[in-house]
Formats: C-alpha cells, sequence, structure tokens
C-alpha cells in the first residue's frame, strides 16, 4: 500500500526482474561448479550430477505432492527435448569453458546468450522489444564485455582461444534453450517443464559419463550432490521470471551474471577485480534497473490488435 504511490514500475517486471536476479546467482554458482572441482571431476561428471541431483528432488515432489507422474504428463514432447538436448550441451560448453580462459571471461562471453534469445523471441515469437528494451539490453552487454575485456592475461595462446570458442558455442546453445524455456512457459506448468528437462538430461548423459567417470574426493562429491537442487531452484526462478514477463525483459536481466562472477572470482580463485569490472558491473546494474521499469511486455499496435 505504501509503495503503490511512490514505485512507478510495473509490477509484474520488478517481480521477473527479482527472479532473474535470482537464477543468475545461483547459475552462476553452479557453472563455477567446473572451476570448483577441475582437479577431481571433468565438465561431463559435473553437467550429469547437476541433472541427476535436481532429477532426484523433482521426482521425489511429484510423487508426495502432485500424485505421481501420471498427474504431469507433457503434451509436447518434442519441445522438452529440444529444450533439454539445447540446455545440456550448452552447460557442458559453459562449464568447460572457464577450464581455459578466466572464469568472469567465460562468463561474460557466456552471456551474448541473452542477445540471441532475445532475437529468436523478437522474430518467432513476436514479442515487442521497442527502443529502450534494446538500448537496457545493450547496456548490460557493454558492461559484460567491459568486463570481459579488462582481463588481458591469457589472451593470444591456443587454450584461450579454445576457451573463446567453447564459450561461444556455449552461448548460442543457451540462447536456444532460454527461447524454449519462453515457449514451454506459456504452455505447460513449471513442475512438467523441471521434471522433463532432468529426465530427459540424466538419460542423455548417463552412459558417456560413465565411461569418463573420474573418481572423487568427499568434498567434490558433497558439492556436485548439492549443485543438483541448487540448479532446481534456479530453473524455477527462470520459469517464474518468464511467467511474469517477455523474453525481452527478462533475459538482459542474466547480465548480472558477469559482476557476480567477477566478485566469485576474485573471492575463490584469486583473479583480479579492478575499476574497470567495477564499472562494468556498474552498467549491467544500470541496464538492469532500466529495465524493470519498463512494462513486461510492449503493447501490440492497435490495427494488428483486431
Amino acid at each position: 500500500m505504501i509503495l503503490r504511490g511512490t514505485v512507478k514500475s510495473n509490477p509484474s517486471t520488478v517481480v521477473a526482474v527479482c527472479w532473474a536476479l535470482g537464477a543468475a546467482l545461483i547459475f552462476t554458482l553452479v557453472f563455477a561448479s567446473g572451476k570448483f572441482v577441475s582437479a577431481q571431476a571433468n565438465p561431463m561428471q559435473v553437467v550429469f550430477m547437476r541433472y541427476a541431483g535436481a532429477a532426484v528432488v523433482i521426482s521425489l515432489v511429484v510423487l508426495m505432492f502432485h500424485g505421481g507422474f501420471s498427474k504431469v504428463r507433457s503434451t509436447m514432447p518434442v519441445l522438452h527435448v529440444a529444450r533439454a538436448v539445447s540446455g545440456v550441451t550448452g552447460e557442458l560448453c559453459i562449464i568447460a569453458a572457464p577450464l581455459f580462459i578466466d572464469y568472469e571471461d567465460a562468463t561474460a562471453i557466456t552471456l551474448t546468450n541473452g542477445v540471441i534469445a532475445m532475437i529468436l523471441a523478437v522474430f518467432l515469437l513476436k514479442e515487442r522489444a521497442g527502443p529502450k528494451h534494446w538500448c537496457a539490453a545493450m547496456i548490460c552487454l557493454a558492461g559484460a564485455m567491459l568486463i570481459a575485456r579488462s582481463e588481458a592475461g591469457s589472451a593470444g595462446d591456443g587454450s584461450a582461444t579454445l576457451g573463446v570458442g567453447i564459450a561461444l558455442f556455449g552461448a548460442m546453445l543457451s540462447g536456444a534453450e532460454l527461447f524454449f524455456i519462453k515457449l514451454l512457459t506459456d504452455r505447460e506448468r513449471p513442475i512438467v517443464i523441471m521434471l522433463h528437462v532432468n529426465i530427459i538430461a540424466v538419460f542423455m548423459l548417463a552412459a558417456p559419463t560413465i565411461w569418463l567417470w573420474q573418481p572423487l574426493g568427499g568434498a567434490s562429491l558433497l558439492w556436485l550432490i548439492c549443485i543438483g537442487p541448487l540448479a532446481l531452484l534456479g530453473q524455477l526462478c527462470w520459469i517464474r521470471a518468464f511467467q511474469n514477463a517477455d523474453a525481452v525483459v527478462v533475459v538482459p536481466v542474466g547480465y548480472a551474471s558477469v559482476p557476480i562472477a567477477a566478485v566469485l572470482g576474485f573471492l575463490a580463485f584469486g583473479q583480479s577485480l579492478g575499476p574497470v569490472q567495477a564499472l562494468g558491473g556498474l552498467l549491467v546494474v544500470a541496464g538492469g534497473v532500466l529495465l524493470s521499469r519498463l512494462p513486461a511486455s510492449q503493447p501490440a499496435r492497435p490495427q494488428e490488435a483486431q
């Protein structure tokens, strides 16, 4: 009641931005898993454990609170498979990239997925992105790229080139996944979306993970067990964000992962955090604030609404 007269932002947009920020924080931690356990686990193990842990948790939720698996059947399994394939492959790339380049660099590069997802949403879903949406998105992207370019350490050698290529490929795939998530949120319940992607991913990854499995120490194994439920919460945050606003609003907020990753890289991995990164982080925040004050979706023109 008190805020009604002072806050001019669209309530749905503010809610969507908050959910998207939660997802950005959670998945920054999840995608750092490869860096945390790189000495003991390969990216395939990390991604498999993430989906396996989430699959166990969501299956228990379905059995205990939703009346069993027969109550959560999907009417569009092909769309779930497309989302799972793009998501799993993209996540493998995103987790592998920081093994070759600095973590915040990899995060910034992979976050070009937002531009890809926005373009897909505009041209295929016919979402309307006005000049302010594109301006806010470009501010976020500029901040992300500023942070990435501030790290000049490992540029030029073969491993850095490989890392950049892996990160770019992961960005393309995860951009496609965000597009599929938006499609699914308009058609399926969150419980159905989360159940199907995690179960499909487990079947996709089981055989190669067994083939490439490496023994894990206690701390690494405990961390990998925990990231499954954590990632499940992140999935829910993305779904709720897309339910409250269009992709042109939600996706650029994901660039908040870059300043989060820069801080994590400084605290956990001893990577530098200077004034340029701070400026980039402020740009990301500024773009997110601008997006939060825009409508959750662009209204249709009168002649097209008839």
